[in-house]
């Protein structure tokens, strides 16, 4: 009777719990391979939020060829009341990783008050490239026998 019992016993887990046990194996290895996809979905989103900040940060990694003009259209357009002295070839570097920088040199001229309400203005509301650094100096003017002030401007920004 106890034998009978037994197998019964190994009859009834063999047909009804061993399948269940099976299906439990199987979900969690479905449920791993789902989470297994999901993850570069997340990581490549995270990424995207780190260049948006890099954007906010550097400026903006889309069209190089266009910053010179944009520069000067920002300068022109917000009547800063600075005058462009010269505008430098702008220099690409491109390193060993993946993105590439791309600096443009300007040279404006103006009394101090405005020169410093333009790179204050620059820094604030031009986004399509960020300045890295400013220089102020004074020239002699020969042919006004005046000095004038002038504000060398550096702007970078990257791309891929």
């Amino acid at each position: 009777m106890i034998l009978l019992l037994v197998l019964l016993f190994l009859a009834v887990y063999k047909k009804t719990y061993q399948p269940i046990f099976q299906l439990k194996k199987e979900l969690n290895a479905s449920y791993q391979l789902v989470e297994n996809v999901t993850q570069p979905f997340a990581k490549i989103e995270s990424l995207k939020n780190e260049l948006s900040v890099l954007d906010k940060v550097v400026g903006n990694s889309e069209n190089h060829a266009l910053i010179q003009q944009k520069i000067l259209d920002f300068i022109t357009t917000h009547a800063l009341h600075v005058s462009v002295v010269n505008i430098a070839d702008s220099h690409m570097y491109k390193g060993n990783n993946a993105f590439t920088i791309l600096t443009n040199k300007i040279i404006l001229t103006g009394n101090y008050e405005t020169l410093l309400n333009t790179i204050y203005t620059i820094e604030k509301e031009f986004k399509a490239s960020k300045i890295v650094s400013a220089k102020f100096y004074s020239k002699k003017n020969y042919s006004t026998n005046k000095t004038e002030l002038l504000l060398e401007l550096y702007f970078q920004n990257y791309g891929k």
